[in-house]
């Protein structure tokens, strides 16, 4: 971020969250990479801007540090003079606060892709003055496809000026393991909600496991979708729930993150960054923004191809990638980047 920049009152806005949370809980708590993302990325800009996080799930305040507060929704709204909204996921919310910052700028911070139909959301949109932020370059061309480039986007939008379309990368910093930790050559991990494609994970791994019966498949969960498939597996080892630490160390620990499936297409993928960030490679597939996210000495497989994933396996335990965090992904990567948005008339 320049230091010339003009110091902002930024509003963060999450509607749907149904626990209240902030810095404390990221360290203490299992938690969703994309509310994980929302902490730290309030975090960094709080190092130059006031930033408050308002929860409608939150009854109390927290104040984080001088710069940054987590309040419930109706008092952030009655206290906080907001010069940039941030609205998480939700687009019925954005009416509401144009309502009451009507000067301010409004941004939707998407984390998940949309089907065609969303372009009909456009001329509410333009009538708003609302942009939208994505969680990568790949993300944002998907998004910018439907609302401004396709036929239905086109016709909506008729004689206006297109909906802004930009992405900010979610802050990864270098996870902080405590204490030094020893890989285990045939540990391996999966880690993201079940709905991501943990049958094809659990296909492959039995595939490996049958050429390398010494293989452990560790299966951590972010809790908000429990999953009761992985205790009838030969191999696997449930580990629930964890904070955010705990993941990291198990991370550290493990071969690889084992995530051969191509039914769930990431906007980012904290975990393919995260586990890079620690020198750990993720056997992945080329679906989503694995490509833009995983470091370039991080190969790609494809799903169904369990030769290549077992010939990778046995490369790695001989000698694993030269893999590392992204730098645009760092703390003053990420702070740049939410300044083109929120200074509308740079090129983003």
């Amino acid at each position: 971020m320049s230091l010339t920049s003009p110091q902002r009152r930024i509003l963060f806005v999450d509607v749907t969250h149904p626990k209240a949370y902030d810095e404390q809980t990221l360290t203490s708590q299992p938690l969703g990479g994309t509310e994980a993302s929302v902490i730290r990325t309030a975090g960094i800009l709080a190092s130059r801007h006031q930033v408050c996080v308002a929860q409608k799930a939150r009854s109390s305040m927290y104040q984080a540090s001088q710069n940054l507060q987590y309040l419930p929704l109706e008092m952030a709204l009655e206290t906080f003079a907001a010069d940039e909204v941030v609205v998480l996921r939700k687009f019925p919310t954005l009416k509401k606060l144009r309502q009451h910052y009507p000067g301010a700028g409004l941004h939707l911070w998407l984390h998940t892709y949309k089907n065609a139909e969303y372009a009909l959301k456009k001329p509410l949109l333009q009538n708003l003055g609302a942009g939208i932020v994505a969680n990568s370059r790949t993300h944002r061309r998907h998004l910018d496809q439907i609302l401004n480039r396709s036929l239905a986007g086109k016709v909506l939008g008729l004689g206006r000026s297109p909906v802004p379309v930009s992405h900010c990368y979610n802050p990864v910093p270098v996870p902080a393991l405590g204490t030094p930790v020893q890989r285990d050559i045939n540990k391996l991990i999966f880690l993201s909600a079940p709905n991501k494609g943990l049958e094809q994970v659990l296909d492959a791994f039995a595939a490996a496991r049958r050429k390398m019966p010494a293989l452990r498949l560790y299966v951590a969960n972010p809790g908000y979708r429990p999953d009761a498939r992985v205790a009838a597996r030969s191999g696997i080892v449930p580990l629930g729930a964890l904070p955010h630490q705990a993941v990291m160390r198990h991370v550290a620990e493990s071969l690889c993150v084992f995530y051969p499936q191509d039914s769930f297409a990431e906007t980012f993928g904290l975990i393919y960054a995260e586990a890079n960030a620690l020198s750990v490679p993720v056997m992945a597939c080329d679906v989503g923004a694995a490509r833009e996210i995983l470091h370039p000495a991080n190969p790609l497989v494809a799903a169904n191809d369990y030769a290549a994933q077992l010939d990778l396996l046995r490369q790695w335990q001989k000698q694993p990638p030269a893999v590392a965090r992204r730098v645009e992904f760092s703390a003053a990567a990420v702070a740049r980047q939410w300044h083109k948005v929120f200074d509308r008339d740079a090129p983003v």
